[in-house]
């Protein structure tokens, strides 16, 4: 091997290519087509991200994009806060209808909203109880069968406060509802200790996902982070193969996918799946899919 070689020179075009590829002015945020109606709001057999931000319905809606297309799941997005920045909430709110319209996700707004300061109410605070029974509110109007939500560890403020809120609401709700939901928790800010489901990704879902962040403008044009999507999902296969199949396993045999923990909400209580699943892209994926995978468990309280 040559100094040259050694130095990793070999290398240097590929990181210049992609270091050109993440600065370079662009148009990748140019609005979707404004005149295209936004889709029905789907309500039956729904599935429902409860987004921090807008944003993390492209982000981390990998899983609800393939449930949408090769089920015909109907997803609703249901955007938590619109930002902490006042100025920028009725254009995040745009930008969002927009996203929405290319993932073909329905869009609504907890009501009342989560504001500034929530993040460390406590859980007999009359407007955290307020809070909860808003969301309880939408969960009983959309009767979803699965709920996405970020982990308890997800490190921004407003994503563990979407956590507490959401895992409390869904108890509620299949409390009232004497049944069942799936729990997806998803990760951004902060790797999950115990993901234990790794969805593979075709490149054309990765596109439509990336398409759909870049569809925030105001907030890639301060970082182009939607490039940077790709990379991410590519390097959850690498994490995640070893991590859900054991350690000096082989990775999966696709490039990009992304990594969630998936649960059983029942009343009382919440159930884990106890086991790592690696989904191909190349299989066909359905909330009743997944709910198999608790078997009798599952079965025995679907609605």
């Amino acid at each position: 091997m040559t100094e040259q070689i050694s130095r990793g020179e070999e290398w240097l075009a590929v990181v210049r290519q992609l270091a050109q590829l993440l600065t370079a002015d662009s148009r990748d945020a140019q609005a979707a087509d404004r005149d295209s109606p936004l889709p029905a709001l789907p309500r039956c057999g729904s599935v429902v991200l409860c987004s921090p931000h807008p944003d993390d319905e492209s982000l981390t809606g990998a899983l609800a994009l393939r449930l949408a297309r090769e089920s015909g799941a109907g997803v609703v997005n249901l955007a938590m806060t619109l930002g902490r920045d006042p100025a920028r909430q009725a254009g995040r709110m745009l930008e969002l209808a927009e996203a929405c319209r290319l993932l073909g996700f329905g869009n609504l707004r907890l009501d009342p909203p989560l504001a500034s300061g929530s993040d460390n109410l406590g859980a007999s605070d009359p407007v955290w109880q307020t809070l909860v029974a808003g969301l309880v509110a939408r969960l009983t109007e959309l009767a979803p069968r699965l709920v996405f939500f970020p982990h308890g560890n997800d490190a921004h403020p407003t994503h563990l406060l979407v956590h507490r809120l959401v895992r409390e609401a869904a108890l509620l709700y299949v409390r009232q509802t004497a049944g069942n939901l799936l729990l997806v928790e998803t990760e951004y800010w902060h790797p999950m200790r115990y993901p234990n489901l790794l969805v593979g990704l075709s490149s054309e879902d990765v596109a439509t996902l990336v398409g759909a962040v870049a569809r925030h403008g105001g907030e890639v044009a301060r970082t182009p982070y939607h490039r940077l999507l790709p990379v991410r999902l590519a390097d959850n296969v690498r994490r995640g193969g070893e991590l859900l199949n054991g350690f000096g396993a082989g990775p999966p045999a696709f490039v990009f996918g992304d990594l969630y923990r998936l649960s059983l909400a029942l009343p009382g209580r919440v159930l884990p799946l106890q086991r790592g699943i690696v989904w191909s892209p190349r299989e066909a994926i359905s909330v009743d899919a997944l709910l198999a995978l608790f078997g009798e468990t599952g079965k025995a309280m679907v609605r």
